[in-house]
């Protein structure tokens, strides 16, 4: 088994995802550890599936799937059938989060289970609607699903394989896994830390916003009232 895998959904990422991805494997071979990065594309449909595949012909590390449907949920749910590492850490296709993440991760998951990457406890360089946005959707978890992070958004987290293993039906198809994840094994009372991270991203949002408040929204409200009401959930 390797040390551990780190995870990239993508959608229509042709522009970027070679020279990243080529950046990020130099700077993960430096770290001494056995690794594998896996990226999961889902839906693209601008070149990002030939490039990718041409990448994992040519680079031993990196391993390329298509997913014919949208949803970085779908595509990390697929990476949790396939991965080889005895942790998971997720970043985004752009390397916005400086990639000291990832070393800092692999040292906290020795005794965390859990390792959640903070852009508003760090550094963070992004739009103010998005800042707003999540930090709405922070008041809103630690009001209905009782979460003390301030972060859930889907790159820079980190967990070991038995927390994956133990929740992987709490991945949904969309992006709200890595709330479900948290609430999960904050709720086991598994040990979880949150680390500052720095953040550049002044790309333009790859989601709908308004649709993407929703429809997390929707998600806080079910893991209210399955988990903190029934007390059903996991």
């Amino acid at each position: 088994m390797l040390d551990y895998s780190v995870f990239i959904p993508v959608y229509n990422e042709a522009a970027i995802l070679e020279s990243n991805a080529r950046r990020l494997l130099a700077y993960l071979g430096g770290l001494g550890q056995s690794y594998e990065l896996i990226i999961g594309s889902n839906g693209s449909d601008d070149g990002t599936v030939e490039i990718g595949q041409a990448l994992a012909r040519e680079l031993p590390a990196l391993r390329f799937f298509h997913l014919p449907l949208k949803g970085p949920g779908r595509a990390f749910a697929h990476a949790l059938t396939i991965y080889k590492g005895q942790a998971l850490i997720t970043l985004d296709m752009d390397l916005a989060v400086d990639l000291e993440f990832v070393p800092q991760a692999l040292e906290l998951l020795a005794t965390h289970d859990v390792v959640v990457g903070s852009k508003r406890q760090g550094r963070q360089e992004r739009s103010l609607w998005r800042i707003l946005g999540s930090g709405m959707f922070i008041s809103a978890a630690r009001v209905l699903m009782n979460l003390p992070f301030e972060d859930y958004s889907l790159g820079a987290k980190a967990f070991s394989r038995p927390v994956l293993t133990r929740f992987a039906d709490a991945v949904d198809t969309h992006t709200a896994y890595i709330t479900n994840l948290l609430f999960c094994a904050r709720r086991a009372g598994l040990p979880m830390v949150e680390l500052p991270v720095r953040c550049a991203d002044n790309r333009a949002s790859r989601f709908n916003l308004g649709h993407e408040a929703a429809y997390r929204l929707a998600w806080a409200l079910r893991l209210f009232w399955q988990g903190r009401v029934l007390r059903r959930f996991p």
